[in-house]
């Protein structure tokens, strides 16, 4: 999928997010460090979009990126801004801002996820880039399961940062 075609996708499936929300938002694209997409919402209901402690606008990011990476699983994170407010979020999933604790029940959740997609559909599923501490979460969460192995996958040119390969054990 190209830039454009990425940015017109996206605009329209965050548009309809919004909408089934029952909110009114205006969708705009906008560029970080001059090539990588970011979506802008402006809305008069910009808290109800954020939510508490910005975990509405965690979830319609990380929604709108499944649904993005579910067409296409090359497609990059494009992080999501509601009136100037972001989850901090730029590339991949992270990184996280110094000081904030992972979401162990999140990565727990992506895990179990994870593994009852590559149980259902018998294809090993590529997950992250992720941090350490994330990817411990989600190794741990998926040891015990007899069908299912996990590896990580180190990003070329990025240090810390790693894929997690979740498949069924040969």
């Amino acid at each position: 999928m190209d830039a454009n075609e990425l940015r017109d996708k996206a605009v329209v499936v965050l548009s309809e997010m919004v909408e089934h929300l029952g909110l009114q938002a205006k969708v705009t694209t906008d560029l970080i460090d001059g090539e990588r997409l970011k979506l802008c919402l402006e809305s008069r209901e910009s808290g109800r979009l954020i939510g508490r402690k910005g975990q509405t606008l965690e979830s319609l990011e990380l929604l709108l990126n499944r649904i993005m990476k579910r067409n296409d699983e090359g497609n990059p994170w494009i992080p999501v801004e509601v009136d100037g407010y972001s989850t901090g979020r730029t590339g991949g999933d992270g990184p996280r801002r110094r000081g904030e604790r992972v979401d162990k029940e999140r990565f727990q959740c992506l895990a179990t996820e994870a593994a009852k997609e590559v149980k259902r559909w018998q294809q090993e599923k590529k997950l992250g880039p992720f941090s350490p501490a994330e990817r411990r979460i989600i190794h741990i969460t998926l040891e015990k399961d007899e069908q299912i192995c996990t590896e990580s996958e180190p990003i070329p040119g990025d240090t810390g940062r790693k894929y997690v390969i979740v498949k069924l054990k040969s």
